[in-house]
């Protein structure tokens, strides 16, 4: 018989009874996107070709037989790297209603027992096995459904699912048994357009009614497109197997190499073949999730790079965009870890009646990172839990926030704190939920903000600027106003209490004194310290004395307002006996005043072996203090009157304290750290839900022969994680090592993770192994290095000034570059490395790891570069900021390009056919970006990376046809690790759409 292309054959219609552009679809199928296929011979056919890229694009051809010089070459080897999935399990078959008998015709005699196929050959043209598109029956009209009546020569069909109703299967197609494979007289994209242009009817001229759609039984053998799409967008919170499912068939994942497999049932809606004797039986169906026919376009994954064919309406359907998810549980801390690896601290504690708040922060070390902590209490300090803080969007705060300053007014609190752009305001209506408010125009960015207090009719918050006392001043927290020129000579405040209206603050001053010596005047500049006393919100202030009374000696210490008005307190001291018999002891001395302005000795404090007093606070409620005593040892103290005075618990010698605060009922708390974790006195923090987390940070991705590997830390020591499809991690098996890992590379010798160890001289932590399973430590340079890779001449790792270069990873070779070195990448003719000089940008190359040369040229940029991406002899790096440094000839020139809306690049990767870039944007979003040749940059589809909290990809690496990515994801302050999982991108408009 005469041989049918792609574009004849269909049953004849009406051009108006077909979707839009579904000719164009076939003939650029057959005759653009073949031409495109870098493995096709230019002598092949144009039959041939045609043959090839429905192959590819994994629709059945089924238009009679291949091509001969093609049919029996051997399918493609899978890839040493591919990271695959397991396919889904089979879901059960849905029941279905009892079906009213109809006369259906009798099938052609087939043949029997017909050779199966291999997974990789398409199946033969046969008119016994697969009719031509002529003989398909037609799709389902809308109505009631009647279907034919089971007989041994023509048994039933599953049914396909669709939004307009159900199509019923071509009646010619081939059975699984006699096809069975990937392509394998699968429905052709002339079958899905027909099914979906015009209603079925059946051999009699009878039409098929609509019927609901519940599912596919095994047996489908067309799926409508837009069945298929909107199967994946339903889901918007898929989670893991959005990668699995997101139309694209990715190398190393069910779809490359073979086509999909998809159970009976299956969400995603693919083309394929009836089961055998057209009945479930547990029969899979065959086809290809990423094929998109007769709507608006069709994706394909060819040679690894993402093809977009465009219909005609400049709206192609996409394919289920793959989500970054949360992996928590995926890469798991150290179950035998004793501390959690954070470093946390309260650095204040307030209290209003039974309500008590303490805030902090938690972080890793890292100046920058850390993250705001509020802990509220309602019944005076017994029970607490972790307050809520959001931005004033409701998004989550940036990191980098340490709030110092915590005070509460009538029905409202505010905090004040410090963030690298200056002062931070919080607001908060019961201590439990907190704002971030935006306006803090009045506070400037050289600002010091030492003290707050509430008024009667707002807040005041004192302290310093160039040198001058400065008052800021507001009625709610939100408008704030600042009084600068106070009184000359006062040079900071630094605490503050208010009683009502009146405020009383204590600060430093300094002033000129000339004094007459012989006869000459001496002029010296007197420095100390006072009171200051306020009637009018803090614009204009009086000095005040307290006098020494009842042996108190020195500087006041402290400020509150407490019981009856205003208190502070003083260091005093008592000599009794004489001559041998002399004895000084210690004690303190508390001063009270009802208006701030006239004080007085009110009683004393004391307790074995005083030494002094360390914290002094209060409220309404009561005064508390915490002394130093015999052998270190610390008490707290507390008062109803400042007369009597009693021991309220004892604080452990290793605290540091920063806070003291009287709740109601007289319970002393007292806040601090206790080397890097937070302290609350009389509270287990450990115990209160969210209030104490686990460092866990990945910091680089890398992928090698069938397996993937993480590296970083976790709970402070050094961590690696490994999997073999990207998808499932474990830990590795690997000796314990206090630090942190910051590369991973693979090579000839296997693989290779660097890092630092902790300890009191930071030195290099190397391991390596064979499988990425089992590790072991491995010698390395003293220095710690940054980053490792492994090119032409053996591994590379660098850091500070030097380079380090082994083969066999026991010797290494030491090369000093002059430079800071934070990065380095292997490239077609040897290395480059990046990092800075002098506060610049630097890149330098190397043939062979061992001697370095500089590049010059490189655009200036704010400050030192932090990561490097090669293919070939292209190179991309970045630094802290947006903007991407592009070189086509390996470093000797430069051009600066920035993806479009990016604040700051996060992480770079290079994938054999494009570049791939995570960013952060101006939206305060994460996004991805690729780019064919590091030019020009387009927006990669990518879900879980926007919204409400503060999402970022930090390490990216390609894993066979696909893309690992890693970063953090934080919800109400806890970080927590993402994996996004992906097609290897190259975007749409680098291919571009074509044209017949």
């Amino acid at each position: 018989m005469t041989a049918r292309t792609p574009e004849r054959g269909e049953t004849a219609s009406p051009a108006d009874d077909r979707p839009a552009g579904s000719r164009q679809v076939r003939r650029r199928l057959t005759f653009g996107v073949a031409g495109d296929l870098a493995d096709l011979p230019a002598a092949l056919s144009p039959w041939q070709r045609a043959y090839e890229a429905w192959r590819t694009a994994g629709i059945g051809w089924g238009h009679g037989a291949p091509p001969r010089d093609r049919a029996t070459e051997p399918a493609a080897p899978a890839s040493r790297n591919a990271i695959r999935a397991t396919a889904p399990p089979p879901e059960p078959e849905p029941p279905h209603k009892k079906k009213r008998k109809r006369r259906t015709p009798k099938p052609r005699q087939t043949t029997a027992n017909p050779k199966p196929l291999s997974p990789t050959e398409p199946a033969p043209h046969n008119e016994r096995t697969a009719r031509p598109a002529e003989s398909a029956a037609p799709a389902a009209k809308p109505g009631k459904a009647e279907p034919p009546s089971p007989t041994p020569a023509d048994p039933p069909t599953g049914s396909a699912s669709r939004e307009e109703g159900t199509a019923r299967p071509a009646e010619g197609a081939a059975t699984a048994s006699e096809a069975g494979t990937a392509g394998g007289a699968a429905a052709t994209g002339a079958d899905v357009e027909e099914a979906e242009s015009k209603p079925a009817a059946d051999s009699g001229g009878r039409r098929a009614g609509k019927r609901p759609a519940k599912g596919r039984k095994s047996g489908s053998v067309v799926v409508a497109a837009s069945a298929a799409v909107k199967s994946d967008v339903a889901r918007p919170d898929a989670g893991e197997a959005d990668v699995a499912e997101s139309g694209v068939a990715v190398p190393g994942e069910p779809g490359a190499g073979k086509p999909d497999v998809v159970e009976p049932g299956a969400g995603a809606a693919g083309v394929g073949v009836a089961g055998e004797n057209g009945r479930g039986g547990g029969r899979r169906t065959v086809g290809l999730r990423g094929v998109v026919a007769g709507a608006a376009g069709l994706v394909l994954v060819a040679g690894g790079a993402l093809f977009v064919v465009d219909h005609g309406d400049g709206k192609p359907e996409k394919p289920r965009v793959p989500a970054a998810v949360p992996a928590g549980a995926m890469f798991a801390a150290d179950p035998a870890a004793t501390v959690d690896g954070l470093v946390q601290d309260l650095a204040v504690v307030a209290a209003s009646g039974r309500t008590v708040v303490a805030a902090g922060t938690e972080g890793d070390g890292t100046p920058g990172r850390e993250r705001v902590r509020f802990l509220v209490s309602a019944d005076g300090g017994r029970a607490w839990r972790v307050a809520k803080v959001r931005g004033a969007d409701g998004s989550e705060p940036p990191a980098g926030e340490r709030p110092r300053l915590v005070a509460a007014g009538t029905g409202s609190w505010v905090a004040l704190g410090q963030a690298s752009g200056g002062t931070v305001v919080w607001l908060s209506d019961g201590g439990a939920t907190w704002t971030r408010h935006l306006d803090a125009s009045a506070f400037k960015p050289g600002d010091q903000v030492n003290a707050l207090a509430a008024t009667a009719h707002g807040y005041v918050a004192v302290g310093a600027a160039g040198g001058r006392a400065v008052v800021w001043s507001t009625a709610d927290g939100r408008a704030w106003q600042r009084i600068d020129g106070l009184q000359a000579g006062i040079t900071g405040l630094d605490r503050l209490a208010a009683s009502g209206n009146v405020l009383v603050t204590h600060g430093t001053f300094s002033r000129k004194v000339t004094r007459k010596k012989g006869k000459k005047k001496v002029t010296r500049t007197v420095r100390g310290d006072g009171l200051w006393r306020s009637a009018d919100g803090g614009r204009t202030w009086t000095a005040v004395n307290v006098p020494q009374a009842q042996g108190s000696y020195g500087s006041t210490n402290g400020l509150v307002a407490g019981p009856g008005g205003f208190a502070t307190v003083r260091e005093g001291q008592r000599t009794t006996g004489r001559k041998k018999h002399r004895r000084t002891t210690r004690h303190g001395v508390l001063f009270t005043s009802a208006d701030g302005l006239k004080w007085q000795a009110k009683g004393q404090f004391s307790v074995p072996g005083y030494a002094g007093v360390e914290r002094f606070g209060g409220s309404p409620a009561g005064l508390g203090v915490l002394v130093k005593g015999a052998k270190g040892q610390r008490t707290m103290l507390r008062s109803a009157d400042g007369r009597v005075w009693q021991p309220s618990g004892t604080v452990a010698g290793p605290v540091v304290s920063s806070g003291l605060a009287v709740a109601a009922g007289g319970a002393v708390m007292v806040a601090g750290h206790q080397g890097g974790d937070a302290y609350l006195s009389g509270v287990n923090l450990a115990a209160v839900p969210g209030a104490v987390h686990i460092e866990r940070t990945i910091r680089s991705l890398a992928a090698g022969p069938g397996r993937a590997v993480a590296v970083g830390s976790t709970n402070g020591g050094a961590a690696i994680w490994s999997s073999p499809d990207g998808r499932t991690w474990q830990r590795g098996r690997f000796p314990a090592a206090a630090g942190v890992l910051s590369d991973v590379a693979f090579g000839k010798q296997g693989w290779l993770a660097v890092g630092r160890a902790s300890g009191p001289r930071s030195t290099a932590l190397a391991m390596t192994s064979q499988d990425g399973t089992v590790w072991q430590r491995a010698p390395m340079p003293a220095a710690p290095p940054a980053a490792v890779a492994s090119g032409p001449a053996g591994y590379v790792a660098v850091g500070g000034g030097a380079a380090w270069r082994s083969t066999d990873l026991r010797t290494w070779k030491r090369a000093t570059v002059n430079g800071n070195l934070t990065d380095v990448v292997a490239t077609a003719t040897g290395y480059a490395a990046v990092g800075g000089r002098d506060g610049k940008p630097a890149v330098w190359t190397s043939p062979d790891g061992a001697a370095w040369t500089q590049t010059t040229a490189v655009p200036p940029s704010p400050g030192p570069l932090a990561q490097v991406a090669a293919r070939g002899n292209v190179l991309v790096t970045a630094g802290t900021d947006a903007n991407l440094l592009v070189s086509a000839d390996a470093g000797r020139t430069w051009a600066q390009r920035s993806p479009a809306g990016a604040r700051q690049v996060t992480a770079l990767a290079a994938t054999p056919k494009a570049f791939v870039a995570a960013v952060t944007t101006a939206q305060g979003d994460a996004a991805v970006f690729g780019s064919a040749d590091g030019a020009a940059w387009s927006r990669v589809p990518a879900r879980g990376l926007g919204g409400r909290g503060d999402q970022r990809l930090t390490a990216m690496a390609p894993a066979g046809g696909t893309v690992l990515g890693t970063g953090t994801g934080v919800r109400d302050g806890e970080e927590t690790p993402l994996l996004w999982r992906a097609p290897a991108p190259v975007p749409a408009s680098s291919a571009g759409p074509r044209t017949d």
